[in-house]
């Protein structure tokens, strides 16, 4: 169910800004990462602003067997809250839809990218690319008959509403193919699409490449005062979350904290999205692989 998509050259930043995308998507300033040789392990912090657990990244390299179609990813999504926290949104995909038939079965959860550019500038957004199967969410990149490289993207509706907190726990269970020239971010990004507000990524990296921890500095958002690459693969199921309190960012992989900061924290209201795509440049057109989301859980403060 390939779409005949316009350009990307064609489209304007509107429909991105009203979807709460990055001005980047418009601009067409890559943010994903290649993967970097083997063997290396970049490491670029803010002096005193992040902890970095010892011990524990590497650890967070081993992913869970596969499951069943019930339970793709060998874990469940939990329904245990930590305590001063409440659950405001969950999501195992367990209701099938047709193929690229996502948006509207879910529409009640979900905002879903459509009709503008990706990160890189040279893919497109459409709802075509989602599928929910298996108990999966399948955000399958490709480039299409007309020679359009396709992204998915998605907001999840915290308390069915399209918006975001000031504080929250994000967990997401996931894995992709590798597959060139496409990469994901998932990240918290401002409600009022202002860069400067925030930037939070994690996981991101090339499909199927070392996922990597990148917070952007509030003063000078094109810079990341947190550059972390993690042992943990893409290409593994892992569960990654971001807690952030006013004080403290902390980030774990599979329950094991990786790394932790109090600096560069947002203070204005910052939603969740899982957003998929083209690198830099245009990806070879035999690519053709999936992004797979097993569960996401968004908890939000007490009160």
């Amino acid at each position: 169910m390939d779409d005949d998509l316009t350009p990307p050259s064609t489209l304007t930043t509107d429909a991105a800004s009203a979807h709460g995308a990055a001005p980047a998507h418009g601009a067409g300033h890559s943010r994903h990462l290649r993967p970097a040789g083997p063997g290396r392990r970049r490491l670029g912090l803010a002096a005193g602003a992040v902890v970095v657990t010892a011990g524990i990244v590497a650890a967070a390299a081993t992913g869970a067997s596969s499951g069943t179609a019930v339970d793709p990813s060998g874990e469940t999504m939990p329904t245990a809250v930590a305590a001063g926290w409440t659950r405001a949104f969950s999501e195992d995909f367990a209701e099938p839809t047709a193929t690229g038939g996502f948006e509207q079965p879910y529409a009640d959860r979900f905002s879903v990218y459509h009709g503008f550019a990706d990160t890189a500038g040279t893919g497109r957004y459409s709802a075509s690319a989602l599928t929910a199967h298996d108990g999966v969410l399948d955000m399958r990149m490709r480039t299409t008959a007309g020679g359009t490289p396709l992204a998915g993207g998605i907001v999840p509706l915290v308390d069915g509403k399209w918006g975001g907190q000031t504080a929250g726990r994000y967990s997401i269970r996931m894995r992709s193919d590798e597959v060139d020239g496409y990469g994901v971010a998932v990240l918290l990004w401002s409600d009022r699409n202002v860069w400067a507000d925030g930037e939070v990524d994690f996981p991101e990296g090339a499909l199927g490449a070392p996922a990597w921890l990148n917070v952007h500095c509030l003063a000078a958002p094109a810079e990341k005062c947190v550059h972390l690459e993690t042992a943990a693969s893409l290409k593994d199921w892992h569960t990654y979350t971001i807690d952030w309190t006013p004080q403290r960012m902390t980030f774990s992989i599979d329950g094991h904290e990786i790394a932790s900061t109090d600096k560069d924290i947002p203070v204005e209201p910052m939603h969740f999205v899982v957003q998929a795509g083209s690198l830099g440049g245009v990806p070879p057109k035999e690519s053709d692989g999936s992004l797979l989301i097993d569960w996401i859980t968004v908890d939000v403060p007490k009160g």
